[in-house]
């Protein structure tokens, strides 16, 4: 069996994406599933990525660029990091339209196709091994991304940190558990659907459809279909 965009033609080896226009770069993990091998991110989407896409997408440059067709979110109305922590950090508090549009405008700057990973997808990623940060270790706070033990395939934080959105029959979802789930719920026992009580003290009318005032332990990490072509 030849996995396309590999090196090796029978083991789907890793890559680092590079993002035009930037000196920010990040890791995809192979994973190889039953309807063929797909890319995971090693990490969660950290700030410094994300931080990114809002620059790009609130700047008024860009009205004339052909922006319009990747709509993303407006400027929150208060520190979205929540005095966690900014570089470095995990990206929080974004809903799942917010998150998708990411993946559009991450695939506009890469040639890659981008995109949240499926539920199927997230617990084939989810292997055995791997340190968390929860409820009785995180201090009530995000931590740095890849501080703790990877799993078995190379990934950071597939449980705890942040939950990360999934895209599922049902609609989205957050899974994996976060820094303020206790240890027993992380992974695939906790799977989350967004709720009203995530927004209930944002000010604006009507309340934000793209940042959450009352949800900090909701992230993302990023799937592709292709790995790299030109390794």
């Amino acid at each position: 069996m030849v996995f396309v965009g590999c090196s090796n033609e029978t083991e789907p080896q890793s890559f680092v994406q590079n993002v035009e226009g930037t000196d920010f770069s990040f890791q995809m993990m192979p994973v190889p599933s039953q309807n063929g091998v797909f890319w995971i991110s090693r990490t969660e989407v950290p700030w410094d990525l994300y931080d990114i896409f809002l620059q790009f997408i609130n700047s008024p440059d860009n009205l004339y660029a052909g922006v319009d067709a990747i709509t993303g979110p407006t400027p929150a109305y208060a520190s979205v990091d929540r005095g966690f922590g900014r570089s470095g950090y995990p990206a929080i508090s974004m809903s799942a339209q917010a998150a998708e549009s990411f993946c559009i405008w991450l695939s506009s700057r890469t040639g890659k196709t981008y995109a949240l990973p499926t539920m199927a997808q997230w617990n084939e990623a989810n292997t055995l091994g791997g340190g968390a940060w929860h409820k009785w270790n995180a201090n009530k706070t995000t931590h740095p991304i890849a501080t703790t033990d990877p799993n078995t395939i190379g990934l950071y934080d597939m449980r705890g940190n942040v939950g990360e959105w999934v895209s599922t029959a049902d609609g989205p979802r957050v899974i994996g558990g976060s820094f303020r789930t206790p240890p027993e719920k992380l992974g695939a026992n906790s799977l989350l659907e967004a709720a009203r009580e995530w927004n209930v003290t944002d000010p604006q009318l009507p309340r934000s459809p793209w940042w959450f005032a009352d949800a900090d332990y909701v992230g993302l990490r990023l799937v592709t279909s292709t790995g790299d072509l030109d390794e």
